[in-house]
């Protein structure tokens, strides 16, 4: 969407975002700034999209291996799908049960009361954050070698013992940096933004933090090698198909200096018709230019990478 006036714009996304745009790109106008804004809402929604995929498929892989591992004390649903999080509130291995009980009971004036009818186990479990599950690994007492073997079945490890407390870290800290990220794009924040990873357990440094915006373009291809190797350990055939989709093309073309450039000059056209389309295709295609091509009172829109 691209700004109709300038000052305007600026001062509806705060003066002070787009100064840290033009500080750290080192641009010398708010356009240019503004086209990068555009840029970073461009790349938060490409990577939204990985991001989506990856959580649906691994919380419902983790699901499946906890209804299976305490389905003989379920109250309700089937082997590879039960209230497995009941069982673990009612032996406190679960730690605070607020998220669960924010979709299982209802809150009348500081009283809660189970719904009725109880929420089935994948609506309960659909209604959980991304982040309730690297908190949910953290805790003891629950037989995670097991379930995650199970569970992250095209991971490369052979044996349920390779899911010890290194191993089981490693994975925390990459589900963090899932939920750091889903949350910054939540709240519209910078994404090329890379602050210093640290591992928790070691204190050891893993990433340093971006400083030149190479530094940012390197740390977003590698964040989404993580993201697609997370989920490539859960399943292999939902990785290839993101892998082989536009989604990818679309994202390996946002992380270069070429759309970094289309976006300062704010070249996103619009308006074009089918007939100069048309003549235009190949230096479209040669350019990497977004184009909004117009017919009939009808519009579409050629995206490097989709096409």
């Amino acid at each position: 969407m691209l700004p109709s006036n300038i000052a305007n714009t600026v001062d509806t996304i705060s003066p002070e975002r787009i100064r840290s745009y033009r500080n750290y790109f080192s641009l010398t106008t708010d356009e240019e700034a503004l086209g990068l804004y555009l840029w970073n809402d461009a790349l938060s929604a490409a990577f939204f999209k990985l991001v989506s995929i990856l959580e649906v498929t691994f919380r419902n892989a983790l699901h499946r291996e906890l209804s299976h591992e305490y389905h003989p004390h379920k109250n309700q649903g089937s082997v590879f799908d039960n209230d497995w999080y009941e069982y673990l509130i009612s032996q406190n291995l679960l730690g605070n049960p607020k998220f669960i009980r924010k979709v299982t009971h209802l809150n009348s004036r500081g009283r809660t009361r189970p719904k009725r009818p109880v929420p089935k186990p994948g609506d309960v479990i659909a209604g959980q954050t991304f982040g309730f599950w690297p908190s949910l690994i953290d805790r003891r007492n629950i037989n995670w070698p097991k379930i995650l073997h199970n569970g992250l079945k095209d991971h490369y490890a052979i044996n349920q013992s390779y899911w010890d407390n290194n191993a089981k870290s490693d994975l925390i800290i990459r589900l963090k940096q899932v939920c750091e990220l889903r949350n910054r794009i939540a709240h519209h924040e910078p994404i090329w933004k890379f602050t210093r990873i640290m591992n928790r357990r070691t204190n050891t440094e893993i990433y340093p933090a971006a400083r030149t915006p190479q530094d940012s373009l390197i740390r977003m291809k590698e964040l989404n090698k993580r993201l697609i190797r997370l989920l490539s350990w859960v399943s292999e055939d939902r990785k290839n198909d993101y892998f082989n989709s536009h989604y990818k093309r679309h994202f390996d073309w946002l992380v270069t200096d070429k759309a970094i450039e289309t976006y300062k000059s704010l070249q996103i056209r619009e308006g074009w018709k089918l007939s100069k389309v048309k003549r235009e295709l190949r230096k479209i295609l040669v350019n990497g230019i977004p184009v909004e091509v117009i017919h009939k009172n009808n519009s579409s829109m050629i995206i490097p990478g989709v096409i």
